[in-house]
């Protein structure tokens, strides 16, 4: 009797355990069939019912492995990904990233040692998938229709089909990111289930910012933003990655379009998250902007955040100001459908030669290609939708002029050539900043012009510089992994360059003219020891969050297209070494490669219109601050100009006076110690008679 009591109780109690955990132990695979993938372009779903799981998936118990069969001569074609039952979908394998025929036994594990981007086919064994499986980790339901989507985009190539797929649940999964609190701000969007496509949707959106230096937490109120925003995933190429960019224009809860002013940056209703998924050093884009905006020129101001999208953490992105008509962005004229007629009409436009999906025209001349292809115009400002017919036939007349000009035997005159239209000190510049990053898109793609009513001089300007995230040393095609040579050259017959560069290149006046500006900048802001400090210290400012950033999204040590090499072993350090490397590699190639002559600058037009420049090293600096600066001809009174340069704390307050008195046109340096500085943020003021120009520098412990 009493065995049998005890036989009872035991049974009882390990019906109880299993009760309570039934898998606490054995993991549990669940196999789906397959077909035929679809050769259209369009994703192909495989259907998956699972039941029995816990209530929920997490770091005790989830997902342990992915495991595919799938035929196909050219991988390369597919996109495969694995949707949650609640919609969340995490990448397996993208495209371009891999390459060979079949995927067989293809275990797809973020636990494994490799990722599947940098193995050979047929991709027998375990792999790191593109994406992270402990995004389904974090506390998901289990239980519901899985389904594994796949996506031939080369259009009726290569056919394929998946023989079949299966799902690994366990008690080794791999962990979610756990994200609480930030040193930087902190974005919130949550999209009520509507789906993020690249169709805007209205959604609700927060930002946490607590102020500098401090830090801020997920629990915090949204103290820096409250309210609505109409938001689409953006790019072209970068559609297709797993790590989306967004569009946001800010509304109020009437669905009107309301300014704010950002993280400090002026207020306006339109911005940008840029994921910055295939720059691994997350500074590329940033670096540009700083650089070009220290150059003088409007740049789009940038901050980085963390993201929580429907409550799943996002990673690092830029919060970013949208190239756009305003006074704090592009200063020009507002036009209104009536400014019909001279001198209204002169201006202001702005225009952008990129690709053909949004209104515009054909350029007249044929651009840099083989197949004498033309490059298209698109409307940017005034948009598509409001532009009238008289403001399309006027600049669209203005840039044909323009061509002509250049297509002729005269380009080069001073009266009558292209100094007639464009503005050549912002040409010069953005060249500069082209060849500097051998930025395989500028020119052709992403390329933003401007142009001034009359009554500001009526010329065509280039810039702001935009979407550098395949820029310096971070694409494999278009001879840009090559330190040396001219990006400007590169013959494409798909979306070619304009061949106005070329002509430029043939005009000596121009060729000084680079020349005189190439070596200004190299004495301050192109300098080898001020641009990796600069890496330097933003950098470090990423460094708590670039850790969580590259555990969601897996990039390192792994090939995401067109990053120019396969780094197995590759870490955040390591990448950040390379774009040091590869610019203390390039900077010298173009010392010997540009080939004016200072001296003889023949247009003080030039000097005029940039200005006096300013520039303080090291930025970041401890204990010593150099301040480098010009007085242009063009700004001085007779032979002296009255010059004043001040350092100021970040909310203008005078701290120091580094100089107050007249000084000839000419280039000096100012250095001071600053000891007694406390750490953070200061402002270089140079004033130059009526001109001032400011510089941003941050002191460090």
């Amino acid at each position: 009797m009493k065995k049998k009591l005890l036989n009872s109780i035991l049974y009882v109690i390990a019906v109880s355990i299993f009760a309570i955990s039934p898998l606490s132990i054995l993991a549990q695979v669940f196999t789906g069939s397959g077909g035929t993938i679809q050769n259209n372009g369009i994703e192909t779903f495989f259907n998956l019912p699972i039941s029995g799981l816990p209530t929920q998936l997490d770091s005790t118990y989830g997902i342990e492995q992915v495991c595919v069969n799938i035929n196909h001569t050219a991988v390369e074609e597919l996109y495969i990904s694995l949707i949650s039952p609640q919609g969340r979908i995490v990448s397996l394998s993208s495209g371009k990233n891999v390459t060979g025929a079949n995927f067989t036994n293809t275990c797809f594990d973020s636990r494994a040692s490799s990722s599947v981007t940098i193995n050979s086919a047929p991709f027998t064994g375990s792999y790191k998938p593109v994406g992270y499986l402990g995004r389904f980790n974090d506390g998901l339901q289990g239980n519901g229709t899985w389904q594994l989507a796949v996506k031939d985009y080369l259009f009726s190539t290569n056919s394929g089909s998946v023989v079949s797929w299966s799902i690994t649940f366990g008690t080794s999964p791999s962990k979610p990111v756990v994200f609480t609190s930030s040193n930087l701000p902190i974005v919130v969007i949550n999209t009520n289930s509507q789906t993020l496509t690249d169709q805007e949707i209205v959604v609700d959106l927060g930002v946490i910012y607590n102020g500098a230096g401090q830090r801020n937490y997920v629990t915090n109120s949204w103290n820096e933003f409250n309210g609505k925003t109409r938001i689409n995933i953006r790019g072209n190429t970068s559609k297709d990655f797993e790590k989306k960019s967004y569009s946001l224009e800010l509304q109020d809860l009437a669905g009107e379009e309301i300014k704010a002013p950002l993280l400090g940056m002026p207020s306006e209703s339109d911005w940008v998250l840029g994921a910055n998924y295939p720059d691994k050093t997350l500074l590329r884009n940033q670096l540009t902007y700083d650089l070009c905006r220290d150059m003088g020129h409007y740049s789009p101001r940038i901050s980085n955040v963390e993201v929580i999208l429907n409550g799943e953490y996002q990673g690092v992105y830029s919060l970013m100001e949208k190239p756009k008509r305003d006074d704090y962005r592009i200063d020009i004229n507002k036009l209104s459908e009536t400014d019909n007629f001279f001198p209204d009409i002169t201006g202001g436009y702005i225009i952008k030669i990129d690709r053909t999906d949004e209104d515009g025209w054909y350029s007249l001349m044929a651009g840099n290609s083989p197949t004498s292809t033309k490059f298209y115009y698109q409307y940017v400002y005034p948009k598509d939708t409001a532009i009238t017919v008289p403001q399309k036939d006027y600049i669209k007349s203005y840039m044909d002029s323009l061509e002509t000009v250049l297509n002729s035997t005269n380009f080069a005159d001073p009266v009558i050539g292209y100094k007639k239209y464009i503005d050549v000190a912002s040409f010069i510049d953005y060249f500069i900043i082209n060849e500097l990053s051998k930025n395989v898109d500028g020119y052709r793609l992403s390329t933003i012009l401007y142009k001034h009513n009359i009554s500001k001089g009526g010329k065509l300007h280039i810039g702001p510089a935009w979407d550098y995230d395949i820029a310096w040393h971070n694409c494999n095609y278009g001879n840009t992994v090559d330190p040396a040579g001219w990006q400007y050259q590169l013959p494409v017959s798909d979306f070619p360059s304009p061949t106005w560069w070329d002509k430029f290149m043939q005009d000596q006046d121009f060729k000084n003219q680079l020349s005189c500006r190439w070596s200004q900048l190299r004495q301050s802001l192109i300098n080898t020891a001020h641009l990796n400090s600069y890496i330097d210290y933003n950098s470090s400012l990423l460094n708590e969050s670039q850790q969580r950033n590259f555990v969601q999204w897996p990039v390192l040590a792994a090939y995401i297209s067109p990053n120019p090499q396969v780094q197995p072993n590759a870490n955040y350090q390591g990448e950040l070494s390379d774009l040091k490397s590869w610019i203390a590699s390039r900077i010298p190639w173009m010392d010997s490669n540009i080939n004016g002559t200072c001296q003889s600058v023949g247009v003080p037009e030039l000097i005029a219109l940039r200005g006096p420049a300013v520039n303080s090293y090291p930025n970041p600096f401890i204990n010593n601050l150099k301040v480098t600066y010009s007085v242009p001809e063009g700004l001085s009174n007779g032979t002296m100009a009255k010059v004043k340069i001040e350092l100021l704390n970040v909310i203008g307050d005078q701290v120091e006076v580094l100089f107050d008195g007249n000084k000839a046109p000419g280039s000096y340096e100012e250095a001071i110690a600053t000891q007694a500085l406390s750490t953070g943020v200061y402002i270089v003021k140079l004033s130059v008679n009526d001109k001032v120009v400011y510089q941003k520098t941050t002191k460090v412990g």
